[in-house]
């Protein structure tokens, strides 16, 4: 009988992508998972709403809009809707709370003692994470087995802040999803299982987020599979390595140079 993991998850509360992606994880898995943290706050250096709030200029009034009335009408599902697993869910809160997964409330530093403490209880042999906090080695060391995480691009190419923008951006053919050991050192250690998405012409960020999020699930039970034999040896077609932080100006040039769409 293939042995059954404890699984902890960490991951962001988004409205846009993170719903889809935990909701079809936890249909999927057969590993337990043993609970959870919900990460509702974060650093305005990582945060991607403070970001597009104080940059807003580089989006189109056409994509402010869309961006606004997307976020209002899915508030507005999440709280409406009969939960039911036929139906989508409209924030990562209700995912958990549907699966009935134990989970915690973070904001801001996921290295703090009591955050730590929590997570220790649930003694889980792997963590897989999606969101956008920084561990210390105490976080990363705390399952029996390791840390995963979730990355929206071809690792080791495109670490760090919108890989899916700075790919398009510099023209690249694919962008896609990686799931790696986590290491204290920001997107880096070996890639475990990864999947292409070819950029399509007329795809909007969106889209290519929307496509990275619907394989995601897949990607993470993968690489679970590798780590449930033992298996570690890195998959990734050998990308060269590259690391972004927000865009600046100049990347927001070349993106509409290309006639690069946020929304």
């Amino acid at each position: 009988m293939t042995k059954r993991m404890r699984v902890y998850l960490i991951i962001d509360e988004t409205r846009f992508y993170h719903p889809g992606f935990v909701s079809e994880f936890l249909k999927k898995t057969t590993d337990e998972v043993v609970g959870g943290a919900l990460v509702t706050k974060v650093p305005k250096k990582n945060s991607i709403e403070n970001y597009l709030r104080t940059h807003w200029y580089y989006l189109k009034p056409s994509e402010m809009a869309k961006l606004a009335f997307r976020k209002y009408t899915m508030a507005m599902k999440d709280l409406l809707l009969r939960r039911d697993l036929n139906r989508p869910f409209y924030s990562v809160r209700s995912v958990l709370e549907f699966f009935k997964i134990d989970f915690i409330e973070v904001r801001y530093d996921m290295n703090q003692k009591r955050y730590i403490d929590s997570i220790k209880e649930k003694e889980p042999d792997v963590i897989v994470s999606c969101n956008s906090l920084i561990f210390k080695e105490e976080v990363i060391e705390i399952p029996k087995i390791c840390c995963l995480n979730r990355h929206s691009a071809l690792l080791p190419s495109y670490g760090g802040l919108w890989p899916v923008f700075q790919a398009y951006r510099r023209g690249e053919e694919y962008t896609g999803v990686s799931v790696h050991v986590m290491q204290r050192k920001i997107d880096t250690g070996n890639v475990l299982a990864q999947i292409k998405i070819r950029i399509e012409e007329g795809d909007t960020i969106a889209d290519l987020y929307n496509k990275c999020f619907k394989i995601s699930a897949d990607v993470v039970i993968a690489a679970l599979e590798k780590v449930r034999k033992g298996d570690f040896t890195p998959c990734s077609e050998g990308y060269q390595s590259s690391y972004f932080s927000f865009p600046v100006g100049e990347h927001w040039q070349e993106f509409r140079k290309r006639g690069g769409r946020f929304i």
